[in-house]
């Protein structure tokens, strides 16, 4: 017993990692719609047509998550063999390396400069793998639904914040000196601080007696190949694919959707992303906990995916209606099933993912899990991109088509799928 609350009081220096690495990736986030699409960025000529800049945001949002393809799952594997807290340091120095040359590229309006930072994120600022498989590692068998949700939860919160100081420092201070590059050097110091919580109070949490001993060997792709052709991973691996279609394409392409479609400015993009992430944060604290009161893990999964369905689509037609003064508060309402259940499903199949294997794979399943967003996020990105330069709404109106296809999937072939 006293083994399993040291445990359970590990996973709060984590939590507060997370805040604070999260916190400074957020910041840049909706910052990123007005770079390229307000007229006042640094990246583009003041007449440069919205189709180019959507194919740019597509090409920028999807470059790092094509990076993540490649790394994340040797970084994860890494972590299996050289332990949880040297990877978390490279993670969160990696946010750091982002947001300065980010920040810099936007100063300068050296479009090259600023997708090296974006490329640098995509490879070394992924700590969400990294910090999983520290749930894994602590948790018990039953306790890590409520710890993945404690983890998003954290997250949320980071994402909550973040935005809120990115909309209100965008344009607030010096800007004909900094132009929108302000955020990304805030972004910095609060991804300084997620490194120096990191180094001086995060404890190791995978035993020397677990790891991989051959360093070759993780960096080889057949290391995977156990824990990928496990029916359950398989399984889960398809429901979270295309349950993600829907929650990347709502989440990466509605700051511009209303930025050139309503009219946003920096204050309002950055509150609604603060509050799609406020959302999460709730649903995570409170309603992950209340749900597992009456529902197993598939029930809420099921459930969950619904939620996302009813936003996605209340939120495109809303849009689509063209909305003004208060009846927009319609699409800010929209938002709350949408991020709830997204919250949701991800912390129950992240569950079912550590689940699914043995301790000593946590990493690795840990990777592929991230590998199967990034994979999505990245075509997404890019499509969304293409779809956006069509006509501004289409990303909208094409997202739920991945929820659709995930209940479908959830209700027919994966009947059996083991909640245990």
């Amino acid at each position: 017993m006293a083994n399993f609350r040291q445990k359970s009081t590990s996973i709060f220096p984590l939590l507060w990692i997370m805040l604070f690495d999260h916190t400074s990736l957020n910041i840049t986030f909706p910052v990123l719609t007005l770079i390229f699409f307000d007229v006042k960025s640094n990246l583009f000529a003041p007449n440069a047509p919205n189709a180019l800049r959507s194919m740019w945001y597509g090409i920028a949002v999807a470059a790092p998550h094509l990076v993540n393809i490649v790394v994340t799952p040797l970084i994860s594997a890494l972590s299996d063999e050289f332990g949880r807290k040297k990877i978390l340091l490279v993670g969160v120095f990696g946010a750091l390396l982002f947001a300065l040359l980010a920040g810099a590229g936007v100063l300068w309006g050296m479009m090259s400069l600023f997708f090296v930072g974006l490329l640098l994120r995509g490879a070394f600022s992924r700590t969400n793998p990294i910090a999983q498989a520290v749930i894994g590692d602590i948790s018990s068998h039953e306790a890590k639904v409520r710890n993945m949700g404690y983890l998003q939860f954290a997250i949320s919160v980071g994402a909550f914040i973040g935005p809120l100081i990115g909309g209100y420092f965008a344009s607030q201070f010096l800007f004909s000196q900094l132009n929108f590059s302000l955020p990304f050097f805030i972004a910095a110091v609060f991804a300084v601080l997620g490194f120096v919580l990191t180094l001086l109070i995060f404890q190791e949490t995978l035993p020397a007696t677990r790891r991989v001993k051959s360093s070759w060997s993780v960096l080889n792709v057949a290391t995977f190949k156990k824990v990928l052709l496990n029916t359950k991973v398989l399984k889960i691996s398809a429901i979270l694919l295309l349950s993600q279609i829907g929650w990347s394409l709502y989440y990466q392409f509605m700051p511009p959707i209303l930025k050139t479609a309503l009219n946003f400015d920096a204050h309002a993009l950055g509150l609604f992303v603060g509050m799609i992430a406020f959302w999460l944060a709730l649903a995570t604290g409170v309603g992950i906990r209340l749900l597992q009161k009456f529902l197993n893990v598939k029930a809420m999964l099921i459930f969950s995916l619904y939620l996302i369905l009813l936003g996605l689509v209340l939120t495109a037609l809303f849009c689509w209606l063209q909305l003004t003064g208060r009846m927009q508060l319609l699409i800010w309402a929209a938002a709350v099933p949408t991020a709830v259940g997204d919250v949701i499903a991800f912390s129950c199949l992240i569950a079912l993912y550590s689940n699914a294997v043995l301790p000593e794979e946590q990493g690795k399943v840990m990777g592929i899990c991230f590998v199967v967003v990034a994979v999505i996020w990245s075509l997404t990105g890019m499509l969304g991109g293409v779809l956006m330069s069509m006509h501004e709404l289409m990303p909208l109106l094409v997202a739920p088509l991945g929820i659709i296809a995930a209940l479908v999937l959830l209700h027919s072939s994966f009947q059996s799928l083991s909640v245990e």
